[in-house]
């Protein structure tokens, strides 16, 4: 069974990383930097999410009413390639709330892609992230909130390696260390790296 990042790696394959280029009118190596930096941001962003009960089992109903067993993986090709970010839309503004414009905007600019395109690569990325966590969390006997924050926290760490994950690293810090709070929370998350995840599981 392969773990959460190798099952997200072998999904935005080649094929997938040329299906969502078209779709955002970029090069293939601007996307897969782009996703590189996309990825750890979102998965962030749904961790950050797990921090309170209500927000972690608002994200595992979503992946059992939608994404239960990861279903949307074996159809990621076809997917992709219709480019029908509507779902993904709806998972980012849970996710992401008043801040998906920040984060569109700003990974625009750490990517040399415009406003538009980062929209819909992160339209794109959300359903398949929801598939492979639904996958996974199958494996470990369903998508409960501590099987998706164990799954989400195990990955983080790895995804943050690299530039890509560097990038999106400081995009998170930079959304969630702008919220206002006061605390160790807080502050761990307006770090970068591993600062900023030890800030995010903080408790």
């Amino acid at each position: 069974m392969k773990d959460l990042l190798s099952l997200l790696s072998s999904t935005l394959d080649d094929g997938a990383i040329s299906n969502i280029s078209q779709q955002i009118s970029a090069t293939p190596q601007q996307t897969r930097g782009a996703i590189n930096a996309a990825l750890p941001m979102l998965m962030g962003m749904m961790a950050n999410n797990c921090q309170s009960k209500q927000g972690c089992e608002s994200l595992a109903n979503a992946i059992n009413r939608d994404h239960a067993g990861g279903g949307m993986l074996q159809q990621a090709q076809a997917f992709l390639s219709q480019g029908n970010i509507g779902p993904g839309e709806k998972i980012l503004g849970h996710i992401l709330g008043g801040r998906m414009g920040t984060a569109e905007t700003q990974l625009a600019s750490q990517t040399g892609l415009q406003a538009n395109q980062t929209h819909k690569l992160l339209g794109l990325l959300a359903p398949i992230v929801l598939g492979a966590l639904g996958q996974q969390a199958q494996a470990q006997g369903g998508a409960t909130p501590n099987n998706i924050q164990s799954l989400l926290q195990g990955s983080l760490g790895s995804l943050m390696q690299g530039q890509g994950g560097q990038i999106g690293g400081q995009i998170l810090g930079s959304l969630l260390g702008g919220q206002g709070g006061q605390g160790s929370t807080s502050g761990g998350l307006a770090a970068a790296g591993g600062k900023l995840l030890g800030g995010l599981f903080k408790k």
